[in-house]
This record gives C-alpha cells, sequence and structure tokens, in this order.
C-alpha cells in the first residue's frame, strides 16, 4: 500500500501533507542513535538518557500534538510507519512513541487553557495508568487527587502525569444515571511519586513503572469530565477525529517491529548455522522453508491488514466524520490479529532458531520476550476479540472504547 506524503518539490507548500518527509527525517536522526543499543534499556528497566533525549529533540514525542500547540499533527499511517520503524531496532523505545502520543489525544477533554499550560513547553511528554482509577474530591479552584496506577510507560521522562480519576463526595463516588462521574487530570510530574517496580519479562526498556500521587491540587483547567464531547479548539484536525482509537494502531506497530526484526535475524541466522550433529546448513532444510515461509507471509499479511484498516479510518476522518462504532471494530479486530500474529510468528522463530533463540548473545532471546509481552495489553489482548464481538452484536460491552 502507498503511504501518503508528498513529492520533494512540495514539502514546503502548506496543502501539502509533509507528514512522510518529517518521519524519514526523525527515523534519520533517531535509529543510528538507538541501534544495537537495546541492552542499555534492559538493565537501566527504562529509556537510557541518551535515547530519551534523541527521541525528544526529533519531536519523536510531539507526533500527534496539533500544530497550534507547537506539535507534528502527523497522519496516522506515517505515525504508525515510525513506531514500526523504531520498534524493529529497539522495541521499547517504539513502543514509549506510540504510548506516550497516544496520551495527546487525552488533552482534548482537558479547556484550551489545560492544554496551553501542558503544552506550553515545546518538549512536553506525558504518562499516565487508567487503572484502577483514582479518587479525586472538590477542593477551591479545582480538585484533590489521590492515587496510584501501573504501567505508566516513560515514566522516567515524562513531563505530565495523568489520572482518570473517580469523584467521590464524602465516602461515596459521585454518582449519575450512567454510573460514577470519571475525570481526566493533568499533573505535573513533580507532584507525583514515581515507584521504581518495573520487574517484567519484556519490553523491560520502556520503564513502566507505577505512579502513585497522594491529594495532589489540580486546578480546574487541567481537569475535565472524561466523555468524548466537542474537543478543545486546539484539536479540530482531521486527526483528532478518531477519538481514542489512536493508540490501538500504534501498540500493533510495535509488535510489527518486533516480527520484522526476529525475522530479518533468524533469516540471516539459517543461511550459516548448522543444526547440532547436522551436515546441512538450516536454510537448506524443507521443513525450516515452509516454517519461515510461513512466519514471512503471516507478517506481511497482518501488516498490510494493519495499515488498510488505518488508511480506511483516514479517509473517513480526512472526510470531515468522527470514527464510529464501525471503525472502532475494525481497528480493534486488526489490533487483535496483528499482535497474536506477531507472537505467533514469535513462536515459529523461536523453533526454527534451536538452541540459538534462548540464548542471551542473541537478540532472538529478547523479541521473544518482547512480542509475548506486548500481547498480554489491555488494548489487544485476547480479551479485546471478545469485545468487539460485543460491539458488533449490540450487546453491552465492557471495554471502554465502545462506551465512550
Amino acid at each position: 500500500m502507498t503511504m501518503l506524503g508528498p513529492p520533494a518539490a512540495a514539502i514546503d507548500d502548506p496543502m501539502v501533507d509533509t507528514s512522510e518527509k518529517i518521519v524519514d527525517d526523525m527515523l534519520a536522526a533517531v535509529v543510528p542513535v538507538l541501534a544495537g543499543r537495546t541492552a542499555d534499556g534492559e538493565a537501566q528497566r527504562r529509556l537510557p538518557d541518551y535515547a530519551a533525549s534523541a527521541l525528544v529533540e526529533a519531536g519523536a514525542f510531539q507526533v500527534q500534538v496539533p500544530r497550534s500547540l507547537g506539535g507534528l499533527e502527523l497522519n496516522p499511517l506515517q505515525a504508525t510507519r515510525l513506531v514500526e520503524e523504531i520498534s524493529k531496532v529497539d522495541p521499547s523505545a517504539g513502543f514509549l512513541v506510540g504510548n506516550m502520543n497516544s496520551q495527546a489525544f487525552a488533552m482534548m477533554a482537558l479547556s484550551a487553557e489545560g492544554v496551553e499550560e501542558v503544552f506550553a513547553d515545546p518538549k512536553a511528554v506525558i504518562c499516565g495508568g487508567a487503572f484502577p482509577p483514582a479518587r479525586a474530591v472538590e477542593a477551591p479552584g479545582g480538585y484533590l487527587v489521590s492515587g496510584r496506577a501501573p504501567f505508566a510507560s516513560g515514566a522516567h521522562i515524562a513531563t505530565w502525569v495523568t489520572a482518570y480519576a473517580m469523584l467521590f463526595e464524602g465516602d461515596q463516588p459521585k454518582m449519575t444515571p450512567h454510573g460514577p462521574v470519571m475525570l481526566l487530570a493533568a499533573m505535573a510530574r513533580e507532584d507525583c511519586e514515581l515507584v521504581d517496580n518495573w520487574n517484567v519479562l519484556g519490553l523491560k526498556g520502556t520503564g513502566s513503572h507505577d505512579y502513585a500521587y497522594h491529594e495532589v491540587f489540580v486546578p480546574h483547567n487541567r481537569v475535565a469530565p472524561l466523555t468524548l464531547g466537542e474537543p478543545n479548539r486546539y484539536f479540530s484536525g482531521p486527526l483528532y477525529r478518531s477519538r481514542l482509537w489512536s493508540g490501538h494502531p500504534a501498540f500493533a506497530a510495535t509488535a510489527l517491529g518486533v516480527a520484522r526484526a526476529s525475522l530479518d535475524e533468524v533469516t540471516s541466522l539459517v543461511r550459516t548455522k548448522k543444526g547440532n550433529f547436522m551436515m546441512e546448513v538450516l536454510g537448506d532444510s524443507p521443513s525450516i522453508q515452509r516454517q519461515l515461509g510461513k512466519a514471512e507471509a503471516r507478517y506481511r499479511a497482518s501488516r498490510a491488514y494493519l495499515y488498510d484498516t488505518v488508511d480506511q479510518l483516514w479517509q473517513h476522518q480526512l472526510a470531515g466524520e468522527f470514527v464510529n462504532t464501525e471503525h472502532g471494530i475494525s481497528m480493534q479486530l486488526a489490533a487483535c490479529y496483528v499482535i497474536e500474529t506477531a507472537r505467533e510468528i514469535s513462536e515459529i522463530v523461536h523453533e526454527i532458531a534451536g538452541s540459538t533463540g534462548f540464548q542471551e548473545s542473541s537478540p532472538l532471546e529478547k523479541y521473544f520476550r518482547d512480542a509475548h509481552t506486548i500481547s498480554q495489553h489491555a488494548f489487544a489482548s485476547q480479551t479485546r476479540y471478545e469485545s468487539a464481538v460485543k460491539a458488533m452484536l449490540g450487546k453491552q460491552n465492557d471495554w471502554l472504547f465502545f462506551q465512550l
């Protein structure tokens, strides 16, 4: 599928989408910094400072921030490509670029004054956790927010922390006919406590530690009801008509990057490796050829599926419409399928590689762990297939994205 993007001579035309050129330049700046150094993030259990600095300076965390706020506002096809390409060389870095950019969409709910404050720093980076919900109580001029949320990916490099909070009156949640009142709060990182507890199987370099906050005062302009009403004036472009489905292709693109990297590595391996007690190289074995062919086909099919789905939604957004439930079903199914397929590819590669695949000296060992870790993400785990089908059948849904 052809990506959206301008010819070189047209990049200065404000009416032309320059997203492809921006991504090419960004990749040229950051890939050499990241390549071959994933062991640093594994050891530190966070994105190393040099990697974070390179990504911040290149604007990699401003990809989905509105241009009117100093961001890049890239089209979603190119944003997806950016995540996939970075994930090929460092899956944790790619995951963070996708995840932390999607936080910009949550800022749609805030007032214009609130987002102006958040993005006053052109290098603002946002992280946060959504579950369990925090507790918010009204206070003069704003709210006091208390709680602790896991999976705050990019915790060390964030400048802002988001919390999804339940509004309390006394000891009880404030209720509406539709359930408790839920709020989104944006807090300065220095008002929150980073809890160092990211001890995991894969994606270690994401630094997805907990954040805790105790009676943090958040002014009214940085708190908003957790609804999808009209976004503030800065989020008027077609990109933001995807509502909150922007994160799903990003997570799937990370999985694609991992799958591609593992396939490239094992394809190189089978050209020279001989199995124990065997005379021929692995690449001469018909069974290895069959397995590798199937894995390659699955990768290509899942990649085409993801980009086609993103493109379909983007064309709808360009036509001036917000994505609807049917689009959400398509995006959810695509994300689930791609991430599931990437995990299956890692298992095929593991079988092909033999003993090489479980040695820490081989990148295949890390790719295997990363692929299995991302397959458990709430946005695209196996349970989300059920959520998508509930939406297809018109049944009551337990997945937030089909409720908003």
